[in-house]
């Protein structure tokens, strides 16, 4: 995109028009970002298909005919952001979110013990606040489930949400009866996180267009001027972006720099200054839509007289490329993720690649819910997380490096370092937004 389209779209997007009806399926602005009102109408939407076409069939699958998720304000369990709408920032005082699945005929029963229906998404059923759990007890009592499933793991802190207070409480307000029956949800609550909507999918292509465009202004000459601007100044303009554009992060974006002959051993707190010649690189992520997008392109600063990247730069890239090629072919529906890693990494080592996987699922956080391929330190596999299966309809985050020796840098080793979003459905695996098989430019 020309850097004149690029400062016309965020202008655009910073200063969004007046509220309007929500944007149709498959009909996203691409000249700005939707309104927050726009949002709500959206995403409420998604939940409410969600608990009626997807949480059955999880439960099913788990043997799990009651999940109890139980949050205190501002101690949220980590299902909760994804089970209510964005007018909803936290738990109100304690929150008891009962799902009952009363089978295929008569569906599923969504109840909040309490006072607060979470804009309609919840059937209230009403105690007052210090008589919460026995409002709990008669409610489990009346449907007499045989499976009680609740946030508790070792393995998974997307399923281990319950604290060791919440649980004793929970426990007495049970009784030995039902207490008895319950097991964790911890497959459950991963479930429920991981697998994705069509139109969550189709939303989230708007999403990492956004993200994508920021990256690429960073990396362009508005942003960068050769041996004045820093790595820190490009990083903070980042952030900067995400806030005016009234999007949210989850972690603060990072500009690094490779360059001929090494850097200086210490940064300076205000980063290293951007030179001709350098390979920059930044790892970005943002939140909007209640998803986040994790993401990491590379650029090359030109020196004088150059037109294009160096042979070897180009060379090191496109092995990148090619290391994304191979892990995904591998990462297959069924497959565990420590399969996945195993095969890719044998496969690309074979080819003379030198190799590093670590990539991760995505979607409602940034290190989200689902199989892992590896991790920086974990090379040789992941315990658990790893052994997980990959199923359809599932985004996930491909990140990866290559090391190899430029020649153009007298045979300097260079890591060439990517990660791009991408979904796996039934027909196997599509990028969200396409995937960077270029350098960014900077004159």
């Amino acid at each position: 995109m020309r850097t004149a389209l690029i400062i016309t779209w965020l202008v655009l997007t910073a200063a969004p028009a007046a509220p309007a009806p929500p944007a149709a399926p498959m009909d996203y602005p691409t000249d700005r970002v939707l309104t927050l009102r726009e949002q709500n109408a959206i995403v409420r939407g998604w939940k409410e298909k969600r608990f009626d076409t997807l949480l059955p069939g999880l439960m099913r699958r788990e043997g799990i005919d009651m999940w109890i998720v139980v949050s205190r304000e501002y101690n949220d369990d980590p299902v909760f952001a994804s089970m209510v709408a964005p007018t909803t920032f936290a738990s109100r005082r304690r929150t008891i979110l009962v799902f009952h699945d009363r089978g295929p005929e008569q569906g599923l029963e969504r109840l909040s013990v309490g006072r607060f229906g979470y804009d309609g998404l919840f059937t209230v059923a009403p105690t007052a606040d210090n008589a919460q759990w026995e409002g709990l007890r008669a409610l489990v009592a009346a449907r007499d489930p045989k499976v009680i499933g609740i946030d508790t793991s070792e393995a998974w802190a997307f399923g281990d949400g319950l604290t060791a207070t919440e649980k004793d409480n929970l426990v007495k307000a049970l009784g030995p009866k039902y207490a008895a029956r319950m097991t964790s949800a911890e497959r459950l609550a991963i479930g429920w996180l991981e697998v994705k909507l069509p139109e969550e999918t189709e939303a989230y292509r708007h999403v990492m267009t956004v993200a994508h465009r920021i990256i690429a202004e960073a990396f362009s000459d508005k942003v960068i001027t050769p041996g004045v601007t820093t790595t820190e100044d490009v990083a903070w303009w980042m952030r900067q972006q995400v806030a005016t554009l009234g999007l949210g992060e989850w972690f603060q974006p990072s500009v690094d720099i490779q360059r001929k002959g090494g850097l200086p051993k210490e940064t300076p707190p205000e980063g290293h200054v951007i030179q001709p010649g350098d390979v920059l690189h930044c790892d970005f992520g943002l939140v909007y839509l209640g998803f986040t997008t994790d993401t990491q392109h590379m650029a090359y600063v030109l020196r004088p007289g150059e037109t294009d990247v160096p042979a070897g730069l180009e060379a090191g890239l496109a092995a990148a490329n090619r290391l994304q090629d191979i892990t995904m072919r591998h990462a297959t529906i069924g497959a565990t993720g420590n399969q996945a890693l195993a095969a890719a990494l044998a496969e690309a080592r074979a080819e003379g690649i030198t190799p590093s996987i670590y990539c991760h699922p995505v979607g409602y956080h940034g290190h989200a819910a689902g199989p892992l391929i590896g991790m920086t330190d974990y090379q040789q596999g992941v315990p658990v997380r790893g052994d997980a299966v990959f199923r359809p309809n599932t985004w996930h985050s491909i990140e990866l490096n290559v090391t190899a020796d430029v020649p153009e840098w007298d045979g300097q080793p260079v890591r060439f370092m990517l990660e791009e979003d991408a979904g796996l459905f039934d027909q196997g695996w599509s990028w969200i937004d396409g995937r960077r098989e270029r350098y960014y430019l900077i004159k």
